[in-house]
This record gives C-alpha cells, structure tokens and sequence, in this order.
C-alpha cells in the first residue's frame, strides 16, 4: 500500500492518484495539518517505532520521517503530488509573521527604520548582478524579499490603512494584468505593442496633470536624469529646451572640490522640471495639455511653428500671436528658455557658459536639435605637446614655440605653478 506524501503549505492538495487510497483506515505522522484529519473516514497515530501492520495506507508531509522511511524501505510506493512553484513563499510569510509576533528586534521596526535597509540591499543585489554570481544573485534576492515581507507585515500592524502581504501580491496580480492586455490574452506577442500598452493603462491608472507625475526626485541623480529625459522625449518635447550642461557631468580632478557633483546635477535637473511645471501651468490656463513639440515650445517662450501648433491644439490656441515671440538672432535661430537669462548675464538652469557649452547651442542649431551629440561629433584631443622642466615664470618666458606635426602659431603654456591649488 502506498505512503501519501502531502505539501505542508497546501495541506488541503491530495495526490489524484491518493484518494481512492484515503478511503479506509489510514496512519498519519504528527505534522499532518490537524484541518485535513476532520476529513478523513478513520484515521490513527503512527509514531516513532510503530509497527504497522501489512497494507497500512500512511499519510505525511515529512518525506524524512521514521514512519515514511520505514515504509519505503518495505518496499511500499510513494504518492506525491507536483510540487507547485510558490509554496515556499507560504512558508517566508509565517516565518516572518513569528519573528514579528516573537521577535524583540523584529517587533521594535517600523517603515521608516528599515529605509536603510531597503536601500542596502538593493545596491547589494545590483552588485550580484554585475558580479554575475548566480549564489550570490539567489542570496541578494532572498535579502531582498525579507524586506518586502517585513513591511507588509508591518503595514498589518497598522491602525489605519493597514494591509497584508496578500494585497500586496494582489495588487501585483492586479496591476500587470491591467498593463498587459494583449499578451496575457494572447492578442499577440509584439514588443513595441506591449510597451505602448503598458504606457497607455500606466498614464490612464495615475490620470496624470504633469508629464513628470511619480518622478521620484529623491533618486540617484543620474537615475532621475534618465527618467527626465525619457518622461520629455515620451512628451516630445523641444530638444533644444534642455540645457546642453544636463547631458554629461563633469568632475574636475583637482584637489578640493568646489562643488558637488551630485548637486549641481540635481539642481539643474530640479530647475528644468520647474520649467516643465511652468509650461503645462500656463497651457492648462488655456485648456491645453502639451504632447506636441510647438506646443511645448509655445508655452516655454520658444519660437514654434504655429500651424503645427493649431492641427494639434486647434481648439485652445486661436489667442496665440507668433509676432510676440522673442525674435530669432543671426547666431542663434531657434529661441529658447536660456537666452533671456544668457543676455543679462545670468546663469540658466545647469549652465556655466563655457566655451564647450556654447558650443554646445552652435551644434544644436546646426544639427536642427535632432539628437543628442556624440562623442564622434566632437573634435579629438591634440597631439601630446611637449613640457618643460623650467618654470616659465622664472625663466622670464611665458611663450613658447611648440610643434607637432605642422607649425603652430606661438601659445601659451599653462603650468602646474599656476593652479589655484
């Protein structure tokens, strides 16, 4: 006769093949659910050393017990049923639900404790990815489903708003198969269709005001940089409304930093986000929600095309006048959000109007603000020059001829005693 092995998660799933078994007399092992026994026709104990008689149908969830392993070695059949992907979740969560209910640490945290924790063991598992560690990937995974598990115990806890990790794994459920429509119901299996969709049920969910809705600006900046960039080209917005000082950071190797590189690229992001909030105030003044290039550049005081303007926006932008825009100048002749501030002398949002960023606006116009500039669309390095061991300072000689390749005109060398440092 057989031995039944059940799954202690689902103690309710009987093996098919067991239930034409389970219909006389059967011996059960102590961690049997005590909610299956209420089932069962007779049933009795079978301890360490029992001897059961020949043809005893046993039922277990221990595939190590004594009983179990005695009765195999007889020679009697096992019946198990698959094993379904998840159980063991069941088991984290009871876990973790003890170690809340007993434990004096884990009784004490709350939401706001464990944000260091959180964070930790999320750069810890992107360290695993990139070691590309497949132990240590299934460790840093496991780290950081405890987190996940400890705050919606936690969020059990609550007096008001409270939830359990069930509602979180239901609004899981819910929300990927609200965003995957077509591929879940078999529509079809397209990329760009199921990222569109996505997008689409995403913005529909949130009723987004602003383009930036849930950019969390409390990121990693070059993480928030790339969610700005992404959100704006989603939006199509001008190009050449981005500051050319966002696209790449740069930090000086010297010894005393004046700056934080961190900062001043938040802060410029930050100024540009301002901006776009600006911009869809003043375009919801007039009933108009900006996703249109010269609708953008309307509401930023950019030059714009005005028929393009009125066959996106026709129903709100008969008060637009295109001779009250700023005028376009011989060198610059797109119009944008910096050239007020660059004409009185200030700083625009990010910029520090350098010679590189001018450039910089020189390229933008002549590419059109197509796209990005590349690392090839710029002038290499020179060739190595020659250096002096003298101090030119001392030696009275400020210029001097230099050659490589071809004749240079006389230059300037700039030299270590004259740093600031």
């Amino acid at each position: 006769m057989p031995v039944i092995l059940l799954d202690p998660a689902l103690p309710d799933l009987i093996p098919v093949r067991a239930v034409a078994a389970m219909t006389g007399h059967v011996y059960v092992t102590e961690d049997v659910n005590p909610s299956l026994l209420w089932n069962l026709p007779s049933y009795e104990f079978a301890g360490i050393g029992s001897d059961l008689p020949f043809g005893a149908v046993v039922l277990s969830s221990d595939r190590n017990h004594p009983v179990v392993r005695q009765q195999l070695s007889r020679g009697d059949e096992l019946i198990a049923g698959d094993t379904v992907p998840g159980t063991r979740l069941l088991a984290a969560v009871a876990l973790m639900d003890r170690l809340r209910r007993t434990g004096p640490w884990e009784g004490r945290q709350t939401h706001d404790s464990l944000r260091r924790y959180l964070l930790e063991e999320a750069y810890e598992l992107l360290d695993a990815i990139d070691g590309n560690d497949s132990a240590e990937l299934q460790s840093e995974l496991g780290d950081l489903l405890l987190q996940v598990l400890f705050h919606a115990r936690i969020a059990e806890d609550a007096a008001d708003g409270s939830f359990g990790i069930d509602d979180v794994a239901q609004s899981f459920i819910d929300k990927v198969s609200y965003r995957t429509p077509g591929v879940l119901a078999g529509e079809h299996a397209d990329l760009e269709r199921q990222i569109r969709e996505w997008e689409e049920r995403k913005a529909a969910e949130r009723n987004r005001g602003s383009v930036l809705d849930g950019i969390v600006t409390t990121q990693p900046v070059l993480a928030l940089t790339q969610k700005l960039f992404e959100r704006l080209a989603s939006a199509d917005f001008p190009r050449d409304a981005v500051s050319p000082s966002l696209t790449r950071i740069d930090i000086p190797f010297r010894k005393h930093a004046r700056d934080s590189a961190e900062d001043v690229q938040r802060r410029a992001v930050l100024s540009l986000m301002n901006q776009v909030y600006e911009a869809e105030r003043d375009a919801a003044a007039d009933g108009v929600v900006p996703r249109h290039e010269s609708v953008w550049r309307k509401y930023l005081g950019m030059s714009y095309d005005e028929d393009a303007d009125s066959d996106s926006d026709s129903d709100s932008d008969s008060d637009a006048d295109v001779a009250d825009q700023p005028a376009a100048d011989d060198d610059h002749e797109h119009t944008n959000p910096w050239a007020q501030e660059w004409t009185n002398g200030g700083a625009a949002p990010g910029a520090t109007h350098d010679i590189r960023h001018d450039f910089d606006h020189e390229y933008d116009h002549e590419q059109g603000a197509a796209r990005f500039p590349e690392v090839e669309d710029f002038p290499g390095p020179p060739p190595p020059i020659a250096t002096v061991d003298a101090d030119p300072i001392g030696a009275g000689e400020r210029e001097i001829e230099v050659v490589y390749g071809e004749k240079v005109p006389r230059m300037v060398v700039r030299s270590e005693w004259d740093d600031e440092d």
